[in-house]
């Protein structure tokens, strides 16, 4: 203020000298100069001093502390305020971020439909599921994405009477595969209307899979126990109403019956085999294993039988051991090498051999016997599959060698395959881990 006073003197010392001077200079003209310090006066009082001195005395009127501590005040809740939303926007942002990340990890499909029946959400399950391009879908109606009409009747359904639906499909698309859909409303508050919907999809093609097997294994198992139990009590049957009156009937019959009484057996056996070596109840115990001895072994079991059709068997096996256990693989072979001498016509020939295939062994047993149509070939390892039933009972097979061989195989971390060619003969593979002296000492 003390600045502003200084001013206002310095301005009116101004203004006198004009007058000053035409007093001395211009004595005539006094009145005119005390006319210009008057009136410089007033405009300087009115349109300079007046309002300064009025913004002085308003500024005067203001508590700085009190502004200062009103303002800090203001800032704060601004700040508190602002950082509040930032967290509540950060929460909101994770928690859809953590939703999205469940629905995309999810193993189910999961698809949803906006307020308009236009899909807005299939997360990458459904599209592996539907077979669907990656966002090709989005923002179309059901209609113009799948073409089973009862899916596509679903969703509109649940849409217009807000009632949940579940059914299963089986789709046309390669390969074929059965899908479990539930689809539900979706509701912002009990008394909303339905603001689109919500689909989730399982893929149930296993299940049903593993249903067909299971009962066609208990009718092949039903069937199969019931032939030699028929062939059986009608032998008894017959012998009971005379059949025991002649010797020579009565041997050929009861020869017949026992027969039939081992292939009861047999079958009885690889059914328990098979059910204890899919179940892991069969323990593998694993050793350092040479193939060549157990090769061997089998041909003494075999001889009779070879020597019979005049099949030679030869065997062109290194010294390379595997880990494997010695039970399981002598069954492996016996199912093999037995399975290539029946199918196998006289005269005919039976090969043993292997292969170096890096940490794997293979091993080969070949025959030249009649061979497998190719249509056969994926289906020959299944249980009870049999490329010709009249023959393969005839020889007393049951059905179930092979599976056992697969499962066996596959509990040792191998492969197994077969090559054939009708009229030519056929040949097995299967390889097995080869034996390393860091498993011994472990």
């Amino acid at each position: 203020m003390q600045r502003l006073r200084f001013q206002m003197i310095a301005g009116f010392v101004l203004l006198l000298l004009p007058a000053f001077w035409i007093s001395l200079n211009r004595p005539g003209l006094s009145a005119l100069a005390l006319l210009w310090v008057v009136g410089g006066g007033y405009l300087l009082i009115r349109f300079y001093l007046d309002p300064m001195e009025k913004l002085w005395k308003t500024m005067r009127s203001f508590d700085p502390e009190i502004q200062y501590v009103t303002y800090k005040k203001f800032l704060k809740k601004v700040y508190h305020h602002l950082n509040a939303q930032e967290e509540r926007i950060d929460r909101e942002k994770k928690g859809r971020e953590d939703v999205e990340s469940i629905l995309f990890s999810m193993v189910e499909g999961v698809v949803a439909t906006d307020s308009s029946g236009r899909i807005s959400f299939l997360n990458p399950t459904a599209e592996r599921l539907f077979q669907i391009e990656h966002g090709s879908a989005l923002g179309k109606y059901p209609r113009e994405v799948w073409r089973e009409f009862e899916l596509v009747e679903m969703f509109h359904q649940v849409f217009v009477t807000g009632q949940p639906q579940s059914r299963e499909f089986q789709l046309d698309l390669p390969p074929k595969s059965y899908l479990k859909v539930e689809i539900i409303p979706i509701r912002y508050g009990e008394d909303e209307e339905v603001q689109g919907v919500l689909a989730m999809v399982r893929d149930i093609t296993r299940v049903r899979r593993l249903e067909t097997i299971r009962t066609d294994f208990v009718a092949n198992v039903s069937h199969e126990l019931r032939t030699p139990l028929t062939s059986i009590k009608g032998f008894i049957e017959t012998l009971l109403d005379g059949g025991l009156e002649s010797r020579e009937t009565t041997k050929r019959f009861l020869t017949i019956m026992y027969q039939e009484t081992e292939r009861f057996n047999r079958l009885i056996s690889d059914l328990l085999d098979l059910s204890q070596i899919e179940s892991g109840q069969a323990e593998l115990s694993r050793n350092k294993l040479y193939l060549a001895p157990l090769v061997e072994d089998v041909r003494l079991t075999l001889q009779e039988r070879l020597t019979e059709k005049n099949i030679s068997l030869s065997v062109e096996l290194g010294p390379t051991p595997v880990w494997a256990d010695e039970d399981q693989i002598r069954e492996v072979l016996v199912n093999l090498i037995e399975n290539a001498l029946k199918y196998s016509t006289a005269g005919g020939h039976i090969k043993v051999q292997e292969y170096n295939s890096g940490d794997q062994q293979e091993f080969i047993i070949c025959d030249t016997g009649i061979g497998i149509p190719k249509d056969s070939i994926p289906r020959i390892f299944e249980r009870f599959y049999r490329v010709d039933k009249a023959r393969s009972r005839e020889m007393g097979g049951t059905g179930l060698g092979l599976s056992i061989v697969k499962h066996i195989i596959e509990r040792h971390d191998g492969k197994v395959w077969v090559e054939s060619e009708l009229g030519k003969g056929s040949c097995f593979h299967f390889t097995l881990t080869k034996y390393q002296e860091e498993r011994g000492k472990g």
